[in-house]
């Protein structure tokens, strides 16, 4: 399972949201009341709001949502391994590694300064290789390998300057030309498009079909998102939120939190200091046209 297949995992989250809503008015009515026990307190899951542009979002957040989405991925996958035989690939390792997902994550962000736009193309990555590449399917087996892989291209792809392969292998705990295998691996299943778009997995699977490198036939019937399609990073982003934001809809428990993002501003919804900017750039212009006497 993917994360795309996620979708409808999302209205369960918000029922459980709700109902986490419903026993927080409950403690609190009960603390009111005087009817709380002593450890009630410590109960409580606090609220954190995230901002709705996911580069403004502190790595150490985005980190635990990825960790909560990919545990929540490894748990329904290796589940679906034990009735299932699956085709083993370059990701899979002999045994689970015993580094949680979170620590290892961490650990590629903190020693490879892994930016915003890198870790959630690691999700975007999951969908990507595992549309086109059925083999593959995210579980204890594979993750490990897949994320150092996964945030090693895409520090290459998206960043002004990254860290070599020497460094990446040594801060994952692979070999370098293990490292080396898994990237030429993961850049011939998707055929090179490591810049997030929402056609690539169209135009990855026309690629496939057609036998081309390139395709130069556009997928009929899609219409690209915003931005050309780039935006794909925004909508992983929110998806992310709305699935595992809630502290109870993933196996992972590293930060008791609830997570939710910030409402979108609308046009309308301008800071002062930005009207008062337009405002004073307008006049500037006006004096600037008018012909001296």
């Amino acid at each position: 399972m993917s994360v795309h297949e996620l979708g409808d995992v999302s209205a369960q989250n918000e029922e459980r949201t709700n109902s986490n809503e419903n026993t927080k008015e409950d403690v609190n009515t009960s603390m009111k009341t005087g009817d709380q026990g002593p450890d009630v307190a410590e109960d409580l899951v606090p609220d954190v709001i995230l901002p709705s542009n996911f580069s403004k979002c502190s790595r150490g957040d985005l980190v635990i949502l990825i960790s909560r989405m990919l545990s929540f991925l490894i748990q329904i996958n290796d589940s679906a391994i034990k009735s299932e035989h699956n085709e083993l690939t370059r990701f899979h390792s002999r045994v689970p590694p015993q580094i949680s997902v979170y620590d290892y994550l961490m650990r590629l962000t903190r020693y490879s300064a892994l930016e915003p736009a890198v870790l959630i193309s690691s999700v975007y990555y999951i969908d990507l290789l595992s549309a086109i590449y059925p083999a593959f399917s995210l579980n204890s087996l594979t993750v490990h390998r897949f994320l150092l892989t996964a945030t090693a291209v895409a520090s290459k792809g998206l960043c002004d300057a990254f860290c070599t392969n020497t460094h990446y292998s040594k801060v994952g705990g692979v070999q370098c030309s293990e490292l080396h295998v898994l990237e030429n691996e993961f850049l011939k299943r998707v055929n090179y498009r490591i810049l997030p778009r929402d056609d690539n997995i169209l135009c990855c699977k026309m690629e496939r079909q057609e036998g081309l490198f390139v395709t130069d036939t556009y997928p009929e019937g899609n219409v690209r998102g915003p931005n050309n399609g780039f935006n794909v990073l925004d909508t992983y982003y929110r998806k992310i939120i709305e699935i595992v934001g809630s502290y109870d809809s993933s196996p992972d428990k590293t930060k008791k939190a609830h997570y939710s993002m910030e409402p979108l501003l609308k046009k309308h919804e301008i800071e002062p200091s930005n009207k008062k900017r337009v405002l004073e750039d307008s006049e500037i212009k006006t004096n600037s046209n008018k012909k001296p006497a």
